[in-house]
């Protein structure tokens, strides 16, 4: 508990790794941070394609949803999902790939997965920037809602970062969870109402797909970010409180197994 607590007291050190972190990642590209716009379009494009375009998928909030809008409601969607993704995909090898940081250094490990999150999240809101002028361009302004983008970046990051933390302390002693990561990834992306709306799940199964914090996140965000509908609160409320309360078990969880990394690495 005592880390957690110190954890603001580490800011400088969460703020150098976090920008060593970003300029490693678009070292010697040309168009440096632009490839986390340039990514996430490319797949919209292919999934309004193929959802949008050939199956005539949609929302159904809008009796005058065009694939456009669709589209939109997509990539707003995609967003969140992909920042909680790269989050998860990366944490089983985030202690195992820095073995002098366990044996030689004394060094507040906790941090990597902290700034991991931070990392993602930051790239995750450079994502929102081209729906953002996407919706001037086809709905001539911005919905006011838009201003309630933090009720579901700030969910979504605890999320992440309790996971981050189960997953990057598990990885170092059960090596296989790297490659189990990517497919329960891929089985969530389906489960988390991304292309479709959770009114459309079966009754048999609806309930469960609603124990999934991504689809209510996902569900109210594209309502709210791209219809300009308010929020439902209350499930948002109860979700960030859990996410908050997982967040820190997960670190409590990690501090736990933080004195055995030595031994196993």
């Amino acid at each position: 508990m005592r880390t957690l607590i110190d954890l603001p007291k580490r800011h400088y050190l969460i703020r150098q790794y976090l920008t060593r972190q970003i300029n490693v990642r678009y070292k010697g590209r040309a168009l440096g941070p632009f490839w986390s716009l340039v990514s996430p379009l490319l797949m919209l494009l292919v999934y309004t394609f193929v959802f949008g375009t050939v199956l005539h998928s949609r929302y159904g909030i809008s009796k005058s949803e065009t694939t456009l809008d669709y589209g939109l409601a997509l990539f707003c969607g995609l967003n969140l999902f992909n920042f909680w993704a790269e989050v998860i995909t990366q944490s089983p090898g985030l202690i195992l790939s820095q073995p002098n940081l366990v044996k030689k250094v004394v060094f507040p490990l906790e941090i990597l997965p902290l700034v991991n999150v931070l990392d993602a999240l930051f790239h995750c809101v450079l994502a929102f920037v081209p729906l953002f002028f996407a919706l001037i361009l086809v709905h001539g302004a911005v919905p006011w809602s838009f201003c309630f983008l933090p009720l579901f970046l700030l969910p979504t990051m605890l999320i992440a970062l309790g996971f981050g933390l189960f997953l990057s302390a598990i990885g170092v002693f059960v090596r296989d969870i790297q490659n189990f990561v990517p497919t329960v990834v891929t089985l969530l992306m389906f489960g988390s109402a991304i292309f479709y709306p959770l009114a459309f799940v079966p009754d048999w199964c609806r309930a469960w797909f609603s124990l999934n914090p991504l689809a209510v996140l996902i569900e109210n965000a594209r309502k709210t970010l791209v219809w300009g509908m308010s929020p439902d609160i209350a499930p948002l409320s109860v979700i960030a409180g859990l996410s908050l309360a997982f967040a820190v078990i997960g670190f409590l969880f990690f501090e736990k197994s933080r004195p055995a990394f030595a031994d196993v690495i």
